[in-house]
């Protein structure tokens, strides 16, 4: 495992994902006894599924040093199958390094996945008309930059939290005479979940009104976007946002059934701009995630501001009430 982490480090795996993975080989340690790996056999994966579908979610907040028994008896929910497809996906990755590497010659996760009939983009719930309008209303009045700009750039942006929140004035640049905003990895605090994440966003007119640029020009050369945040280990300078945005999103009464936080943004900027016919191309080059095939993969460095342009202006406040 030791071994693994400093492999994953060398690859720039995020020390979050690393801790994340951590913490299933320890579950998987708990449940099946701490073997040597060469001895470990589909029956033992067979074990830990058995075991972990019954665990209750956020098991790494559970204090104390209740034994997995005692968990499953007291729980009163458990993890959802794409948790525990999460849970796979890293042993698969950790045996797979292991059979790379020589410790033995099959991975015993391989395939150990569950398939999930239900459609990838319903996970996520996007915004109604109505929850934006709650949203929108609700900061107009915040004490703190970034719980006033980081809603409206989720928007008119479709991009990851994080990728916002570690933004400097310099990512702030005009391209053929657009204003674009660059998400990049080019300072030591920011971090991108893939390389082909990095791409130029142009920035849409309804932020400009609001006055954006005037906001960046305010600050000091070279600082950071939001400088009153401060950043964790794990999550970077998003851990502060996230939070308040969950408390927000409580207080306007945006809680039930549906799984909506700011990650519902992308899927609602993505379900804009399909249902108005833009090609699967054209919103991967926006929001930052491959779409498939060789010629889509380069998207980041292909789509000029220029082509996006019009993209991003089609993602109008009119029809989203705000």
């Amino acid at each position: 495992m030791e071994a693994y982490k400093r492999q994953q480090a060398l690859e720039g795996v995020s020390v979050k994902t690393i801790d994340d993975k951590e913490f299933i080989i320890n579950l998987l340690i708990r449940i099946i006894g701490n073997i040597q790996i060469e001895a470990i056999t589909l029956d033992h994966a067979k074990r830990f599924r058995e075991v972990a579908l019954q665990l209750p979610p956020r098991l790494n907040r559970i204090k104390g040093d209740k034994s997995l028994n005692t968990i499953i008896k007291e729980a009163t929910t458990n993890i959802t199958i794409t948790t525990y497809n999460n849970y796979i996906k890293y042993l698969s990755s950790f045996f797979a390094y292991a059979v790379r590497e020589g410790y033995l010659v099959n991975n015993p996760f391989y395939g150990m996945k569950i398939k999930v009939k239900q459609k990838q983009n319903s996970f996520r719930s996007t915004f109604t008309d109505d929850d934006l309008a709650k949203i929108f209303e609700a900061i107009q009045h915040q004490n703190k930059p970034f719980k006033y700009w980081l809603p409206y750039l989720g928007l008119y942006t479709g991009a990851r939290l994080n990728e916002l929140c570690q933004l400097y004035t310099k990512d702030i640049k005009v391209i053929d005479e657009i204003p674009c905003i660059h998400i990049q990895q080019t300072m030591s605090d920011q971090h991108l979940k893939t390389e082909n994440t990095e791409r130029l966003i142009p920035i849409h007119s309804r932020l400009i009104n609001l006055g954006f640029l005037g906001y960046v020009e305010s600050l000091e050369a070279g600082s950071r976007l939001f400088p009153e945040l401060t950043q964790h280990k794990k999550h970077g300078y998003s851990a502060q946002p996230s939070k308040w945005f969950a408390r927000l999103r409580q207080s306007i009464g945006l809680i039930g059934e549906e799984r909506k936080d700011f990650y519902s943004f992308r899927h609602t900027v993505a379900d804009h701009l399909k249902q108005k016919q833009y090609s699967e191309n054209l919103i991967g080059a926006l929001l930052g995630h491959t779409t498939g095939g060789i010629s889509n993969n380069r998207y980041g460095k292909d789509f000029k501001p220029k082509v996006l342009f019009d993209v991003v202006e089609a993602i109008d406040s009119d029809r989203l009430c705000i």
